[in-house]
């Protein structure tokens, strides 16, 4: 977007120190929340803001922070979309936010300006934006034997436990490496998970899912581990130790497409894919109920049409 927001009340910034350095104590103080590594995500949600407002060229304590107001966010977040993603999107939101906050308790901003800004929402995605991959039947069982056939034996029961409760019940990657050995019921092919508000929530497995489950679990019972963490990271002597993080699993998981010779696999796409596959089996509301969602219209972002399906359709249909 070349040149300035339009209809945007700001000009370029006063000239002199007073409103610079007033500016900046007011962001240093917004800055000084954060640790290093936060505060250079802070900082480059700043950047963003001020570039796509005009301000490539001023640094950003130059920028006119206290004559942005509602109308300006409102432009910067219809700019982004489609091009950021969401989460970038409120990043870069959160960073503008806190120093026009900042600006009210410097007296720089009336209150009255920032109540507009301060309810400011970032828009759901339009469409799929967001959502995982399909993943067709091919690569699902490519990267499960490939499992079988790794002479890692430890990380193998591992990796086909964690390919199991991914794609067989659609658990998100936190909700995953939360889950418990205590928590799980394989003669129900059940198992309890806490969701938000705390709450007890029973979740349900795929049949094919049981067998290296049971047998993971039946591993780790070997080395005396009968609790605890089902998921946990594996040492380099083959040996199970801890908790495996989110971050880990979703390692593990590029890490086993690798080996397995498949187009990396994100831990979502297993939620999408179990998601498309309940809704074209078994309708929207056991798909809803399995996701967990609360509202149906999110499950219909699920729904995969294949080109299969598709030529299908349309070679039986009749005028």
């Amino acid at each position: 977007m070349s040149g300035r927001l339009q209809n945007s009340s700001l000009g370029s910034a006063p000239e002199g120190t007073t409103h610079r350095c007033t500016i900046e104590s007011a962001m240093n103080v917004f800055l000084s929340r954060f640790a290093k590594n936060s505060r250079s995500t802070v900082l480059h949600g700043l950047r963003k803001a001020a570039d796509g407002m005009g301000y490539q060229n001023i640094p950003l304590e130059g920028v006119p922070w206290d004559r942005i107001g509602a109308s300006e966010i409102v432009q910067l977040v219809q700019q982004w979309r489609g091009t950021v993603s969401g989460a970038s999107i409120r990043i870069y939101i959160f960073a503008v936010r806190g120093v026009i906050e900042s600006c009210v308790k410097h007296h720089l901003v009336d209150p009255s300006q920032f109540e507009p800004i301060r309810v400011i929402r970032v828009p759901k995605p339009i469409g799929r934006d967001g959502l995982g991959r399909y993943i067709d039947e091919k690569d699902r069982r490519q990267i499960l034997r490939s499992c079988d056939t790794d002479e890692r034996q430890l990380l193998a029961k591992r990796d086909k436990a964690m390919l199991s409760i991914l794609f067989g019940s659609g658990l998100h990657r936190a909700e995953a490496t939360q889950l418990e050995i205590q928590d799980i019921d394989l003669t129900e092919a059940t198992f309890t998970i806490i969701a938000r508000g705390h709450r007890s929530v029973e979740k349900y497995l795929a049949a094919w899912s049981i067998a290296p489950l049971r047998e993971w679990i039946r591993e780790l019972a070997g080395q005396g581990i009968t609790s605890g963490p089902l998921l946990r990271r594996i040492s380099k002597g083959g040996r199970p130790l801890s908790k495996l993080s989110p971050n880990g699993l979703w390692r593990a998981l590029g890490q086993r497409c690798i080996y397995a010779g498949v187009r990396t696999i994100k831990p979502h796409d297993a939620r999408q894919t179990l998601g498309a596959d309940l809704i074209s089996q078994h309708g929207l509301m056991t798909a809803k109920l399995a996701l967990g969602h609360s509202d149906v219209m999110t499950t219909t972002t699920y729904a995969v049409t294949s080109r299969e399906e598709m030529k299908s359709t349309f070679r039986h249909k009749f005028i």
